[in-house]
């Protein structure tokens, strides 16, 4: 309510609102008018975003603020108190992007990273391999599979058989974790996919969803 208050002040005269679940399904290319029930789980910097959604609206949602960015901390203090070593945030984000996973890889991915010795304040370097980003990882994914089950569990029997059919689509940058998508599969016992351009898929729905008023009208009219 603060955010359309505080842009009808500024001189808008009309706003609409979407839930970011919406967008990214939008965005996702997943057909949101339709009776069918589909469920996306957006892993975005800031906050994990699932939503269950039908005739264009959110049936059901969850927002836990684990997502990205607690990843990138869980990493920096998994170096810390494992190597000694004082590593940035930009750094443990492109750790992440580099090596990280969700699941154990066949061939385990290595790399370097340099930082701040934090008994001998040296500047130094070791080898990081893609099971110690796991390891990092752990406890943010298990939070996210845990809201996944959450909203699962309280799904309207009448949209759970969609669900099962359609399976799960993964969009936001958290989607790009390798076997994040096989990881919340196994765990769920679901299908789970990921979006294509799933970076992209808010900023893409809410685009679309401006161009079609009618879809943002619904909705609001549907609060």
């Amino acid at each position: 309510r603060a955010v359309k208050d505080s842009a009808e002040n500024a001189g808008a005269r009309y706003v609409y609102l979407i839930e970011e679940p919406m967008a990214a399904a939008i965005g996702a290319g997943i057909p949101v008018k339709e009776p069918n029930g589909n469920l996306v789980v957006d892993i975005g910097g800031g906050t994990t975003e699932i939503g269950v959604i039908s005739l264009g609206g959110l049936v059901l949602s969850k927002s836990i603020r684990v997502a990205g960015d607690s990843m990138d901390q869980a990493i920096v203090d998994y170096i810390k108190k494992n190597f000694n070593l004082l590593i940035g945030d930009r750094i443990a984000e492109e750790l992440k992007i580099k090596i990280g996973t969700a699941i154990q890889l066949d061939e385990e991915l290595t790399t370097t990273v340099r930082g701040r010795d934090q008994v001998e304040g040296t500047l130094t370097s070791i080898e990081i391999t893609s099971e110690h980003i796991r390891g990092a990882m752990k406890d943010s994914l298990e939070e996210i599979a845990g809201a996944l089950k959450d909203v699962l569990e309280q799904t309207p029997p009448e949209l759970a058989g969609d669900i099962v059919e359609n399976g799960i689509v993964l969009t936001g940058g958290g989607a790009l974790i390798r076997g994040l998508d096989k990881y919340l599969s196994d765990i769920v016992k679901l299908p789970v996919y990921i979006a294509e351009d799933p970076l992209l898929a808010v900023a893409k729905g809410t685009g679309i969803a401006l161009d079609e008023l009618d879809m943002l009208q619904q909705m609001a009219e549907g609060k």
